[in-house]
C-alpha cells in the first residue's frame, strides 16, 4: 500500500502541472485572437500572472480524493470480503459435498460389506443345508441299502429254511418211502419165503420117528424161473435120513414159487424148515 504523504505530494505536483499547462493554453488562445491575420506581429509583452493555488482547496480536494479512495478501498475490501466469503461458502459447500460424498461412499462401502457378508452367510447356510441334505440322503441311502440287504438276507434265509424244510420233508418222504419199500420188500420177501417153505414142507415126506421140534436151515440156489439149482442144509437137529428127506423135498418142490415183485428175487435164498407136529 502507497504511503499517504507520498501520494499527497504526487497528487499536488500533478495538479500544479495541469494548472500550468492550462494557463499556457489560455495565453496562447488570447494571442491568436488578437493577431487574427495569422501573421506574426510584434511581440507584445504581457505580464505574467502567477496564480497562487489555494491550500484549502487543495486540502479539500485531497480530502475528497482520499474519501473516494477510501470508499473505493472499502468497496474493494467489501467486494474482496464478499468474494472471500463466497469462496469460503463455496469451499464449505465443497467440503460439505465432499464430506457428504465421502459419507455416502462410506455408507455404500458399509452396505456393500454388509451385503457381501450377508451373501457369504447365505452361501454358507446354503452349503451347510446342501451338506445336511447330502448327509440325510447318504443316511437314507445307507438305511435303504441296509434295509434292502437285510430284506434280501431275510428272504435268502427264508428261502434256505424253506429249501431245507422241503429237502427235509423230501428226505422224510423218501425215508418213509424207502422204509415202506423195505417193509414192503421184507413183507413180500417173508411172504415169498413162507410160500417156498410151505411148498417144500408140502413136498416133504415125513420119515418115521421125526422129532416134533425139527428145525433145519435150508440154503438154495435158484434159477431165474424158480428152479432149484443147488440145495444144502445148514443147522439141522434131524438125523441123516431126516436131513436127506428135507433136501429131497426141496428138489421135489422145484420150481419154487416166484415173488410177486421180481425186484426182490434172489438167486441165493436161506429159509427155515420146521414142519412142526404136522402128520
Amino acid at each position: 500500500m502507497i504511503p499517504a504523504s507520498s501520494s499527497r505530494r504526487a497528487w499536488i505536483q500533478s495538479l500544479l502541472l495541469h494548472g500550468l499547462i492550462l494557463a499556457l493554453l489560455v495565453v496562447g488562445i488570447r494571442t491568436a485572437m488578437v493577431h487574427g491575420s495569422g501573421e506574426p506581429g510584434p511581440p507584445v509583452a504581457h505580464p505574467v500572472q502567477a496564480r497562487v493555488v489555494n491550500g484549502k482547496a487543495v486540502e479539500r480536494a485531497w480530502a475528497a480524493y482520499q474519501k473516494r479512495r477510501q470508499q473505493q478501498e472499502e468497496a474493494r475490501q467489501a467486494k474482496a470480503q464478499a468474494l472471500a466469503a463466497q469462496a469460503a461458502r463455496a469451499q464449505a459447500e465443497q467440503r460439505a459435498a465432499a464430506a457428504h460424498l465421502a459419507a455416502l461412499r462410506a455408507e455404500q462401502a458399509r452396505e456393500l460389506v454388509a451385503q457381501k457378508a450377508a451373501l457369504a452367510r447365505l452361501r454358507a447356510e446354503k452349503a451347510a443345508q446342501e451338506r445336511a441334505l447330502a448327509a440325510v440322503a447318504a443316511r437314507q441311502a445307507a438305511a435303504s441299502e441296509a434295509q434292502a440287504q437285510a430284506l434280501a438276507e431275510l428272504k435268502a434265509a427264508r428261502l434256505r429254511a424253506a429249501r431245507k424244510a422241503l429237502e427235509r420233508r423230501q428226505a422224510e418222504r423218501e425215508a418213509e418211502q424207502a422204509a415202506a419199500a423195505r417193509e414192503r420188500r421184507r413183507t413180500e420177501l417173508s411172504a415169498w419165503v413162507a410160500a417156498i417153505r410151505s411148498q417144500v414142507e408140502n413136498a416133504w415126506i415125513r420119515p418115521p420117528g421125526v422129532r416134533r421140534d425139527l428145525s433145519c436151515t435150508v440154503a438154495v440156489t435158484l434159477a431165474p424161473g424158480g428152479g432149484v439149482v443147488t440145495a444144502h442144509l445148514g443147522r439141522c437137529n434131524g438125523s441123516a435120513g431126516v436131513r436127506q428127506s428135507v433136501l429131497t423135498a426141496v428138489f421135489r418142490a422145484s420150481p419154487l414159487p416166484m415173488p410177486a415183485d421180481p425186484a426182490i428175487f434172489r438167486r441165493h435164498l436161506v429159509f427155515d424148515f420146521h414142519p412142526g407136529s404136522a402128520p
